[in-house]
């Protein structure tokens, strides 16, 4: 059976499924209808039985398609541990991987926007952020990002600036393609579309809300689900997300700005000492909302 080749392992709200989608044009890759499958976050996928539910979301591939999946869940330390030694011995040293960051504080606005839309946060920002450490802990990119390295080394991983990828995504594309050892197709990349923006996004709240975000659901259901008659229900069933929250206001963006700037120099020692590519572009170009 065959097991992916390469990994996005996230980050949450960095734009991964844009890039899921984008990579996704190329005739030789595959992805599985549900995009973020997170098996490897369980000792289960260890097990004769879990991995066989792995290797099932991959049945559908040809022979010459390089199989991937792409669970931002992979990068959420503290929460999830254990992911690169499980995906080590699931897959093999041999497995590459794609690691999108974006500012960290506009990847926790983000992030805050998502969970308060699904009724999972306050409105206020300063009172989701003393609430809710996933907020920072997730934009801690160099702590997310030394336990990969520490496994697979650095060869094996490429970092991308979201704002940099959005600014102009083809010639990413096409370095990522040649990077997972494909001939580059960036001219598929359909240019007119940004996946999975907050503000088009619909939400599944209340009942309807628990049931998708259900194990049973994710596990059983969601992988069966053509990714048409998918993206029709959520568009047709759900509401759009509510209007975004009050940012953070002068005071909270210094304080988090300062709660990340170690994170930020690890990062940029991580970047430089263990040349790990960030991408041929310049990294303060703006870009849609994640």
């Amino acid at each position: 059976m065959t097991l992916p080749s390469f990994l996005i392992i996230g980050g949450m709200k960095c734009g991964s499924t844009t890039l899921y989608r984008d990579l996704l044009t190329h005739p030789r890759v595959f992805f599985p209808i549900d995009k973020e499958p997170c098996n490897l976050c369980d000792d289960r996928v260890l097990t004769d039985a879990g991995r066989s539910e792995y290797e099932a979301l991959f049945k559908r591939a040809k022979p010459d398609q390089l199989c991937a999946e792409a669970s931002t869940d992979y990068t959420k330390l503290p929460d999830r541990r254990g992911v690169p030694e499980r995906a080590i011995r699931v897959l093999g040293p041999e497995l590459k991987l794609i690691y999108l960051v974006r500012d960290p504080i506009k990847r926790l606005v983000s992030h805050h926007h998502h969970e308060y839309s699904r009724g999972e946060m306050p409105a206020d920002i300063r009172d989701a952020v003393a609430l809710f450490p996933a907020l920072i802990n997730y934009s801690m990119y160099a702590m997310q990002l030394e336990p990969w390295l520490e496994v697979f080394g650095a060869d094996a991983i490429r970092v991308l600036r979201f704002e940099d990828y959005v600014a102009d995504r083809r010639p990413h594309i096409d370095s990522l393609e040649r990077f997972l050892g494909l001939d580059p197709r960036p001219e598929l990349v359909e240019l007119d579309r940004a996946h999975n923006t907050s503000e088009d996004k619909p939400v599944a709240v209340g009942l309807m809300g628990r049931l998708v975000r259900s194990a049973p659901y994710r596990r059983f259901v969601r992988p069966m689900m053509p990714m048409g008659l998918k993206e029709w229900a959520r568009h047709a069933l759900l509401p759009k997300a509510p209007p975004r929250p009050r940012g953070p206001d002068e005071a909270l963006a210094a304080d988090l700005a300062e709660r990340f700037r170690d994170d930020q120099r690890r990062l940029n020692e991580l970047i430089t000492s263990q040349n790990v590519s960030i991408g041929p572009l310049h990294a303060n170009a703006s870009g849609p909302t994640a």
